[in-house]
């Protein structure tokens, strides 16, 4: 065993002085009676925490945990201004630990924003540094991990970039690029943190030189888990730790180079403890030895071999050495030997452990006599007979195919033969490893299945020097996938309908798979009606029909609707609200300008400010609120830009004066005069007669 630390390690500058103001701060709140708190951990490390906490350094979960009067403590990856100036409200003393460059991305980020940037934060959304950077930006910021979820984006102007310090440079770039292909200006500000690249790139190359890294600090630690991420890449074996305690024999093998790696956060005693251990470990080995498997196929790197495949010619008698590739005719099988002849003075000696890397129980299971093998001679006995090899002739050959697969991009047929720590082994005529991160196009986490399956890859690093033979499924997937998208795009044509599955479901919509290709389905585009939340309607693994509105060829992008497949419900709408007619509706929108009032689902009017009230409203929320039934006058519909003119105000003046119609109305059928009417209380008690007797007649 070997063990190989990287040259930086130990705190960073911003962890520093974060711990070393918490332990002032400690000391200042024990004078005064006081208590020191921090928000959340100062930093992403345990035992530093716990530290802290026996010198009196408490952790609030929140500001409102905290009596007024005590100390807290801002972390190091910041906090947003409204909190420092809540503390100073309540007369809470604020010791400010954010380290400096993150100070440096909150300020960008306010800068950019007042000067009208929209601003664009890489990094992980629930991060405290992530947070801390939204809030200097009044909220106003919008953070992405990747570049799909960039090239999703809507279309701005302007846009500047910022990003999380301990983000990878390549991701950052790549997101730039995805925004850069949606147009418009993008300004990318140098936030990355320069010690957090340096022990990235320190850290990548020592993983392409061990067999095992260890990298050490707290699994909270952003910077600390992109090191095991970058070691994973690289084909490693990782251990990601919190202390010495933590690690076991069992992870190494003898002969093993194993590299060490720390986060930012990570105090060098931690390191310093982490690497003692493992030096313990290599001394019990070197004391107590332990019997490692004969694996002829692992034969020490003096013995000779051939790099290249080559012709082989039978050997004179007397020339055979080792090291020579010979061609012989199986004469005899033996037990679990074959006998092999050469054209030497004896046979050739092929034993069973030297037939093949698979595991076989009897060599009549892969040859019979008269079989032509080729072989390796890789000693002399002391009968003077030849042993041979043809499993290391075979590893010749599949290391000339892994070299060929890996210069040309070409793809492999590989079976899958274990499952270990970080990934899976196959057999491409040696061993072969899969990292867990390369198996399938999404991180698979059971990896048992695969096991017995035959796995279509790529090669990605082929070293026979240090028997690295690193393969991607991944890739080889992503290839397809391409190639199917790339056939998919020069079909395809706009107005077709097509049948996909959801594959992620965001704020602004959906990504649908139509048969290789990811097609974006807008929120606005998923029903007639108002949609606030995609997720009301569609979730991941919905099979849905959805219509292409738009190809774009030369970006590869696809737009799909999924309201087209359904009636527009706007196309009857002018016969069905005429103008002057009174509807009642449902207001789902109140604004500065008016009110929105659904009439049916999909169809939305406006009641602007000035038609809501015959008197004067400052605010349509005095007179209206979401949820509330209105009746509404058609004043205009204007099917062509789905726009309907409503009036509150008009609806009530027209029912107003259908009142009065009605009431003049019954009131004349009901003022009809009759003699009755005038004289009836005169004629009260009388017969009515001729005419004779009344009054003044004769």
């Amino acid at each position: 065993m070997e063990v190989v630390l990287t040259r930086e390690h130990g705190f960073c500058i911003g962890v520093s002085k974060a711990v070393e103001l918490a332990k002032k701060a400690a000391g200042k709140a024990r004078a005064s009676g006081r208590t020191a708190w921090t928000l959340g951990p100062l930093i992403h490390n345990r035992r530093v925490v716990l530290a802290l906490q026996s010198l009196g350094v408490r952790t609030a979960p929140a500001l409102d945990d905290i009596p007024s009067g005590d100390i807290v403590i801002l972390p190091s990856h910041g906090a947003g201004p409204e909190l420092v100036a809540e503390a100073g409200r309540r007369r809470i003393t604020v010791v400010d630990a954010t380290c400096a460059l993150v100070r440096k991305v909150q300020t960008a980020a306010r800068t950019l924003r007042e000067e009208g940037y929209r601003v664009v934060v890489v990094g992980q959304p629930d991060h405290t540094e992530v947070k801390s950077v939204v809030a200097w930006c009044g909220g106003e910021a919008v953070v992405v991990e990747t570049a799909e979820e960039a090239a999703a984006l809507p279309e701005a102007e302007r846009t500047a970039v910022v990003a999380q310090t301990t983000q990878r440079a390549e991701r950052v770039e790549r997101v730039a690029e995805a925004l850069r292909a949606r147009g418009g200006e993008v300004r990318v500000e140098p936030t990355l943190c320069h010690v957090t690249s340096q022990r990235q790139d320190e850290t990548r190359a020592l993983a392409g030189r061990v067999d095992v890294l260890v990298v050490v600090g707290g699994r909270e630690s952003a910077n600390t888990q992109k090191l095991a991420e970058i070691g994973r890449e690289a084909g490693c074996r990782v251990h990601h730790v919190e202390g010495a305690d933590e690690i076991e024999p069992s992870w190494f093998s003898h002969g093993d180079r194993i590299g060490v790696a720390a986060g930012t956060s990570t105090p060098d005693w931690i390191t310093e403890e982490v690497v003692a251990r493992m030096e313990e470990i290599k001394a019990d080995r070197v004391t107590q030895p332990q019997q490692e498997e004969a694996a002829p196929s692992e034969a020490s790197r003096e013995e000779p071999r051939a790099s290249e495949p080559e012709t082989v010619q039978p050997v004179a008698v007397g020339e055979v050495r080792r090291g020579d590739r010979v061609q012989g005719t199986v004469v005899k099988i033996d037990g679990n030997e074959v006998l092999v002849d050469i054209g030497y003075k004896t046979e050739g000696i092929l034993p069973l452990s030297e037939i093949s890397r698979r595991n076989i129980e009897s060599p009549a299971e892969v040859f019979k006599e008269g079989d032509v093998v080729e072989a390796l001679v890789i000693r002399i006995d002391d009968e003077g007979r030849p042993i041979l090899s043809r499993k290391r002739i075979e590893e010749d050959l599949a290391w000339a195919r892994l070299r060929e697969a890996h210069e040309k991009g070409l793809t492999l047929d590989v079976p899958v033969t274990a499952q270990v720590k970080g990934g899976l082994v196959a057999d491409v005529g040696t061993r072969g490893f899969i990292p867990a991160s390369q198996v399938g196009l999404e991180f698979v986490k059971d990896l048992s299945p695969y096991v017995g399956k035959t796995l279509r890859v790529k090669v990605i690093e082929a070293n026979r020097d240090e028997k690295r033979a690193i393969l991607s499924e991944k890739k080889a997937l992503e290839e397809e996938r391409d190639n199917e998208r790339a056939r998919l795009l020069s079909t395809i044509e706009e107005g077709e309908s097509r049948t996909g599955e959801v594959k992620r479901v965001t704020e602004y919509g959906a990504f649908v798979d139509i048969g290789g290709l990811d097609g974006l389905l807008h929120v606005s585009e998923m029903s007639w009606r108002r949609v606030a939340d995609p997720r009301q309607l569609v979730k991941e693994g919905d099979k849905v029909e959805v219509r292409v509105l738009k190809v774009d060829r030369e970006r590869g992008r696809v737009s799909l609707g999924l309201k087209q497949t359904e009636p527009d419900p706007w196309s009857k709408v002018a016969t069905k609200y005429p103008v002057g007619q009174v509807v009642s509706g449902k207001v789902v929108s109140v604004t500065d300008f008016g009110a929105f009032v659904e009439l049916e689902e999909g169809i939305e009017g406006l009641v602007h400010v000035s038609q809501l009230s015959d008197k004067r409203v400052a605010h349509p929320s005095e007179v209206v609120k979401v949820g509330d039934t209105l009746t509404v006058k058609v004043l205009k519909v204007n099917p062509a830009e789905r726009r309907i003119s409503l009036s509150a105000r008009g609806a009530e003046q027209e029912l107003d004066r259908r009142q009065i119609k009605q009431y003049l109305k019954a009131a004349r059928e009901d003022s009809v005069v009759t003699i009755g009417d005038m004289v009836g209380d005169l004629l009260q008690g009388r017969e009515l007669g001729d005419g004779k007797d009344e009054p003044g007649k004769e």
